[in-house]
């Protein structure tokens, strides 16, 4: 197996000194305004060193359970959505993500948020300052480059905030995302949320630009032209206005005829062998040489702590003949259960294959984006938009091949757009479960018969289905007016 090696550079470290008040573990601390109004960007090299640092609080880096250095962003980018939408459970049982059950005290709602926006404030500190920088500090065209590649991470960072805290499934709703373009001063911490209509607009702003401006060619652990484009028509089928659909639909075909990707011959090399090496990964995070954050949330000391939900094994059970029920999934026996008294868990291994558990070697990479789900988004599109449908079925049917599956009868039976909708839906779980929370906001908007049968908990009330706003934001924010529908401020 590849051993992936780390490609955080310092610059990292650089914009966390820049960003608070020293070089701390706890990265998701809020930022120190007056290091955010320093003069980080001095000349082309330090203005790299600055974008490079975005990426690093994005991945959440910090110290693991072993006090090693790491990219931290497991939880957030792979466990809470997942087990938010039901294809994963706690070891112990059903708790407050699982039953949509928390309130705006929650540390889990708080983290989530600071987390982002702290995120948020190191772009702006940084578009800030590349804004006002003079153009004969960089050759060529690097200056619009730097920028488009730091107006990315800002639209990824509040589509993340739109798919978490805001209503995105309603695009007439009021509760949007509070969103921030600048950098946080005294003056100007004070703000209320914006609507749904107003948070993708500012979304699909930043990304048109970084469309015509990021370049083209990058290692895949930053972000390119190509992968703005899959970021779009994300947020396209994600708002579902106008001729949207269509638009998505178009911007995966250009993506799978003439980006630089492949599908992998085989989608299991990519987890087992190759990691970010594959020809398919479109955009991943990179781990530190060393950490074993991901193994250690999934396997904790031994310990399988998440665990595939009966729905989600169901689903892999549907296709006959699928090999990845086998391939992902393994018993493991908890270490405080007795030879008399045996207790088995399903332990989820798509990171960290089974045979290398006992030895802990793993592979760590993370996977925000793989072309995959771009032909899973094109089929979705064809069919929502009134396409081609025997070419979604033959895209999704693709798709299947790559995993192993030589049974298309369900594909083939699809006959209403319903039917095909539910199978992508499945797919889409199958593939692409525990890697970057595509199960976050496809459960708004697949057809609700299958959603509701795969997690009841998302007929109850739609509003449960986004977290509420937290206390401390109403607390140092007296300009926010509005709590999300069914939770208190505090």
């Amino acid at each position: 197996m590849n051993k992936i090696k780390t490609y955080l550079a310092a610059g990292g470290c650089l914009l966390a000194m820049a960003l608070t008040t020293a070089c701390e573990d706890r990265l998701s601390a809020l930022p120190s305004q007056s290091k955010v109004d320093d003069n980080l960007i001095v000349d082309q090299k330090s203005a790299e060193y600055a974008l490079n640092g975005i990426y690093y609080m994005y991945a959440q880096c910090g110290t693991d359970y072993y006090d090693v250095l790491s990219t931290g962003c497991t939880l957030s980018q792979e466990i809470y959505p997942a087990n938010f939408a039901g294809t994963v459970t706690y070891y112990q049982g059903a708790y407050m993500l699982e039953n949509h059950d928390w309130a705006a005290d929650n540390y889990t709602v708080l983290n989530l948020w600071q987390a982002f926006y702290s995120q948020l404030a190191a772009a702006n500190g940084v578009l800030h300052q590349m804004n006002a920088a003079p153009d004969d500090w960089f050759s060529g065209n690097r200056k619009t480059e730097i920028i488009a590649e730091a107006r990315f991470m800002r639209a990824l960072i509040h589509y993340n905030l739109l798919r978490w805290f805001a209503y995105h499934w309603d695009y007439s709703s009021p509760y949007g995302v509070l969103l921030r373009t600048e950098p946080v001063l005294a003056s100007t911490i004070a703000k209320d949320r914006s609507t749904v209509a107003e948070s993708y607009q500012c979304i699909m702003d930043d990304l048109d630009f970084a469309i015509d401006n990021m370049v083209e060619e990058n290692p895949n652990h930053y972000a390119n032209t190509w992968v703005a484009k899959g970021l779009k028509a994300r947020v396209l089928m994600m708002r579902g206005q106008g001729t949207d659909y269509a638009d998505a639909a178009e911007l995966t075909r250009d993506i799978i005829d003439n980006g630089p990707y492949e599908l992998e011959e085989n989608v299991l090399d990519i987890f087992y062998e190759k990691g970010l090496d594959s020809p398919e990964v479109m955009f991943g995070i990179q781990p530190k040489d060393g950490q074993t954050d991901v193994y250690e949330t999934y396997y904790y000391r031994g310990n399988p702590q998440y665990e595939p939900s009966a729905k989600l094994d169901s689903i892999f059970g549907l296709i006959p003949g699928d090999p990845r029920r086998e391939a992902l999934f393994t018993e493991v026996m908890y270490s405080y259960s007795t030879p008399e008294n045996p207790v088995y868990y399903t332990l989820i291994c798509k990171h960290m294959p089974k045979d290398n558990l006992a030895s802990g070697t793993v592979e760590e990479s993370q996977y925000q984006m793989r072309l995959t789900e771009m032909y899973l988004l094109r089929a979705e599109a064809l069919v929502r938009s009134g396409g081609d449908r025997d070419e979604a079925k033959n895209l999704l049917k693709t798709v299947l091949s790559h995993a192993g599956v030589t049974d298309f009868t369900r594909v083939d039976n699809a006959a209403t757009d319903d039917a095909l909708l539910t199978e992508i839906f499945y797919e889409m779980l199958r593939n692409l479960f525990c890697e970057s929370g595509r199960e976050l906001e496809i459960m708004m908007r697949m057809p609700r018969e299958a959603v509701y049968d795969f997690n009841p908990v998302y007929a109850i009330n739609e509003q449960y289905n986004i977290f509420p706003i937290p206390a401390d934001e109403f607390l140092n924010n007296n300009l926010l007016q509005e709590q999300n529908p069914g939770y208190a401020k505090s």
